[in-house]
């Protein structure tokens, strides 16, 4: 519309040239360059203006597809996008804990040995078969007999003793938790042991020592005699874990 106005303009002005035909052809190249750089400007103008709109198209989005370009990350569906790529969805938390959080916050201190009476469970089938020269297991109760909750969790120290033989037992190869114990609550953890009846080696005492604690407690052996396997490898007596 603006390069036919432009171009109406400049025959407008061949009509009122002179006469005279040397001014005549000097006017009009004078005209005609006047007129190319008009239009040559108005075709500049028409091209910005459409680059502007297709520009402004763009980043707006097409209409009704649902997306659109905002500096914040979020992508319209109300989820953000940190820099790092985690996508977090709206009214959620971030799901990666700091390093080193603790699993919870009970607020309750852990048991120690003063907290705690420890003694074997021997009554009905709890007793283990000492005539029989396969593995057994014999438990010991951990009772809380203070007037405050406490925690308690993790493998014991045991050690055999008989003479000057002192055997610290190995640790069975089990997961476990800590457990809250209220005043007057029981545990127990199991020994697994290899009886050997007709056998000449019969621990005298058991020293336990709770988990994370370094005093002990020394109980009286109730059962006969055990397999001695203190250099051994992989010894078929050892310790389970509290909780």
């Amino acid at each position: 519309m603006m390069t036919a106005r432009y171009t109406q303009q400049c025959k407008r002005l061949e009509v009122l040239m002179p006469i005279s035909p040397r001014r005549s052809a000097v006017a009009a190249a004078v005209l005609a360059a006047a007129c190319a750089v008009t239009l040559s400007a108005c075709g500049s103008s028409d091209g910005t203006s459409h680059a502007s709109a297709s520009n402004s198209a763009s980043q707006q989005g097409a209409p009704g597809d649902g997306t659109s370009l905002s500096p914040s990350g979020n992508d319209g569906s109300g989820a953000t996008q940190d820099p790092a790529g985690a996508t977090t969805a709206p009214g959620t938390a971030p799901t990666t804990a700091p390093a080193g959080a603790p699993a919870g916050k009970s607020g309750t201190s852990r048991c120690h040995t003063s907290d705690l009476t420890l003694s074997f469970e021997t009554g009905g089938d709890a007793a283990p078969d000492t005539t029989s020269d396969a593995q057994q297991t014999a438990g010991i109760s951990v009772h809380n007999r203070s007037s405050h909750a406490c925690q308690v969790g993790g493998f014991p120290g045991l050690d055999l003793n008989s003479g000057s033989t002192h055997w610290s037992l190995t640790r069975q190869s089990k997961h476990y938790s800590a457990i809250t114990l209220a005043p007057g609550d029981n545990t127990d953890f199991q020994i697994t042991f290899l009886p050997e009846p007709k056998g000449k080696w019969t621990p005298k005492s058991v020293t336990v020592t709770p988990p994370n604690e370094t005093t002990s407690v020394t109980l009286a052996w109730p059962w006969g005699p055990v397999l001695l396997q203190d250099g051994a490898t992989h010894p078929g007596t050892y310790v389970g874990p509290i909780g």
